[in-house]
């Protein structure tokens, strides 16, 4: 959970005295998991900052989800629709589990930018960050089979949620076989086998939605020799 205002990554440039003026602007609102709060073409322009929970980031082709993007606390949502003079929003956002966020309307957002310019550069930096990592995914549904696309997406999962322990390299998220399906655009079914041969293999192991890699060398030869070093790997960078 997320109690300052100056763990949102956004703000952090903000010096501390600045902060005390933005806190009343923000206004407190929990989502139990499950629950959409933002729907792609919605009018709407108010900011959410992420406290605690995860999110998916989403939007629907032809009657199929497709996962942009995992978001957790400290993150920010809505602020490419208050940039813009659309005020349409360009993807829906559904709470992953019971979701914390503070919402700040779209004027007092574009108040702080101007006061405060680091936050400006901060908003086009995560969408910059955003941009490659869609990129990189458009990369995997174009170009490579499920084996390579579901190798490509554990190794993203880990290097921006992952833990070194005994027992492998645990990806410290719950994914069911649904969500991953919907980020590669391909059937739950593709994914189920994919992971069982992977099981099989010795490559991974999953315990209780908990991911386990076991090879890591392995899971790289199988994202086709990428040219993708770890640090690219990461989604945002701080």
């Amino acid at each position: 959970m997320i109690n300052k205002i100056s763990d949102i990554s956004i703000f952090s440039d903000i010096p501390e005295d600045e902060l005390q003026h933005i806190t009343p602007l923000l206004k407190e609102r929990h989502f139990k998991k499950n629950h959409i709060f933002m729907f792609e073409n919605d009018l709407s322009d108010e900011v959410f900052l992420l406290r605690s929970g995860m999110v998916k980031v989403y939007r629907m082709y032809e009657g199929k989800e497709v996962v942009l993007s995992i978001t957790t606390a400290g993150d920010i949502l809505g602020e490419v629709e208050a940039l813009s003079s659309d005020k349409h929003r360009i993807s829906s956002i559904e709470a992953l589990e019971n979701v914390s966020v503070w919402i700040l309307s779209k004027q007092d957002f574009l108040n702080i930018i101007d006061k405060h310019p680091s936050v400006l550069r901060k908003a086009y930096k995560i969408l910059v960050d955003r941009t490659r990592m869609l990129n990189r995914m458009i990369r995997y549904l174009t170009f490579y089979d499920v084996r390579g696309k579901v190798a490509n997406l554990l190794m993203d999962l880990y290097y921006n949620f992952g833990t070194s322990s005994d027992n492998g390299y645990k990806i410290e998220i719950k994914i069911n076989q649904s969500l991953l399906a919907n980020m590669l655009g391909v059937t739950r079914e593709s994914i189920s086998k994919t992971l069982g041969d992977f099981q099989n293999e010795g490559l991974i192991d999953i315990r209780g939605k908990y991911f386990y890699l076991l090879d890591m060398k392995l899971l790289e030869v199988i994202c086709n020799e990428t040219e993708e070093f770890p640090t690219l790997r990461k989604w945002y960078h701080s």
